[in-house]
């Protein structure tokens, strides 16, 4: 098993891996955007980056016509505005965000970190046109400024639409600190606090749903998933779905095509339909986001009992938990790969 996967070149429609810190790479104003996965990678499906900052680094006012837009907070504290309200956001936080959303951010840490996924169409290009391509990590990026013209070009050619230019985020009222907040039943922007997801426990596994069907108009769902070593879910593969897994916390074998590939924090996965897949957890405590498009799939947990404490601890989960029916998976495309 390799321990650090490299990043492979891959024609449309098939697996790759993306190594931490690999992948083009923009400076904005006070930030570092990674790109993992472009559109032309994944079927024009979605593109992922990571954005890292510093303390005071933010994003002016903004909404987009097509855009569909995820944030799931890695590092630090980040302030975000959704539709005029404030939010304080912190580590495995999770933003949803429709487009026509109004919302912009502002990292208040010194040291801020998030994924970003973007569905609908192509936010590299932004980044592209408002920040500096860099060929290595140039910390900080305090000398590249935002430029008024750069975003002009942006909002132009891009799905981008500015609602006061480049202006900083107002100070005039504070942010409010997240606390039990609910998954909602429709689209509309949200934030979720860590751990306020609809959780199932599924093979010895903490499966939580923070993204449904309802909340994306059945474009995708999003997953967090916990687990101790040892645990695993076995080959498999999806007829119809697109998976994209970021591993958050830990280290997990995963095996792609029959390819061993060793995932550690920071690293991404691409897993389109025919792809046979299976991962088994390493380390002693691990966390992945797991991004699957449609998302019929997320139909397959309503033969589970939804967790009854929303701050079960994964670790703690004992053997003898429900398992997944293997017959009935496969009509929600879900199909194991039977041993010969």
């Amino acid at each position: 098993m390799s321990e650090q996967p490299q990043s492979i070149k891959q024609s449309e429609g098939t697996s790759f891996y993306t190594v931490s810190g690999s992948g083009k790479l923009y400076g904005l104003e006070n930030q570092l955007v990674h790109v993992l996965a472009e559109a032309n990678q994944t079927n024009q499906l979605f593109e992922l980056v990571l954005i890292t900052g510093g303390k005071g680094a933010y994003f002016p006012l903004h909404c987009h016509e097509h855009l569909f837009e995820t944030i799931f907070v890695l590092e630090g504290k980040l302030e975000v505005i959704l539709d005029g309200k404030k939010y304080m956001v912190t580590a495995f936080d999770y933003i949803h965000i429709p487009p026509k959303t109004i919302h912009g951010y502002r990292m208040h840490s010194h040291k801020t970190r998030f994924i970003s996924y973007t569905l609908g169409g192509k936010m590299t290009d932004v980044y592209q046109q408002i920040g500096k391509k860099l060929k290595r990590n140039e910390w900080p990026m305090t000398d590249l400024a935002f430029d008024a013209a750069s975003f002009e070009q942006a909002e132009k050619e891009s799905d981008l639409i500015l609602m006061h230019g480049i202006r900083q985020l107002s100070n005039t009222t504070k942010p409010s600190v997240l606390f039990h907040s609910l998954l909602p039943q429709a689209v509309q922007p949200y934030v979720l606090e860590a751990g306020e997801g609809k959780q199932y426990i599924v093979d010895g596994q903490l499966h939580e749903l923070i993204a449904t069907t309802e909340t994306t108009g059945g474009g995708f769902t999003h997953f967090v998933i916990e687990g101790a070593k040892g645990k695993y879910f076995p080959p498999h593969y999806h007829q119809v779905h697109t998976e994209a897994l970021y591993c958050v916390e830990g280290k997990m074998n995963l095996q792609l095509n029959g390819e061993d590939i060793c995932l550690m924090p920071g690293d991404f996965a691409y897993i389109p339909p025919y792809t046979v897949h299976s991962y088994e957890f390493v380390s002693h405590s691990n966390k992945f986001l797991l991004l699957l498009l449609p998302g019929k799939i997320e139909q397959l947990y309503e033969q589970f009992e939804e967790a009854q404490s929303p701050s079960i601890c994964p670790y703690f989960i004992q053997e003898g938990n429900l398992m997944i029916d293997r017959e009935t998976s496969s009509q929600y495309d879900l199909v194991f790969i039977e041993k010969g």
